[in-house]
């Protein structure tokens, strides 16, 4: 799992998810709830035994994060189409160089990219989807997180 967060923080790594829209999935409020406060959970976990200050999570972004989620829920985008554009919407944003990730949180525990794990400082924006790709036959969770990139 680690491999494949490193390699999704590098940039150029391709989705696991095929770049196609999805099927509609109802919103769970409830559950993008719940996969979002587990991938905290786990962050700040994981940076605390690392001995690091827990993320700070930008209050202000989390409603405009969530569109991009909502709109992959809605089948509206697919994975790699909400990861370029929370991208784009992060380097608006935050005004500065960004890191986009879109993490699985459809199993036991969510992804945690190593980056956010060991940089000195993490400012993240995060929103949780449930989607299902066209391809796929399941329903699927990804949370779409952008991370101030460290200087």
């Amino acid at each position: 799992m680690v491999a494949l967060a490193l390699s999704l923080g590098a940039g150029c790594a391709t989705s696991r998810w095929a770049d196609e829209p999805g099927k509609a999935v109802p919103v769970s409020f409830a559950a993008n709830e719940e996969a979002g406060d587990q991938f905290l959970s786990a962050l700040t976990s994981a940076r605390e035994a690392n001995g690091l200050p827990a993320p700070v999570v930008t209050p202000s972004y989390q409603s405009e994060i969530r569109n991009f989620a909502e709109d992959l829920q809605a089948g509206k985008t697919s994975v790699p189409g909400a990861e370029r554009a929370i991208t784009t919407w992060g380097r608006t944003r935050f005004q500065t160089k960004v890191v986009a990730w879109a993490l699985d949180c459809g199993g036991p525990t969510p992804e945690v990219p190593e980056p956010l794990v060991k940089t000195p400082s993490a400012v993240v924006s995060f929103a949780a989807a449930h989607f299902r790709p066209q391809s796929a036959g399941t329903e699927q969770c990804a949370i779409l997180v952008v991370s101030v990139q460290p200087h």
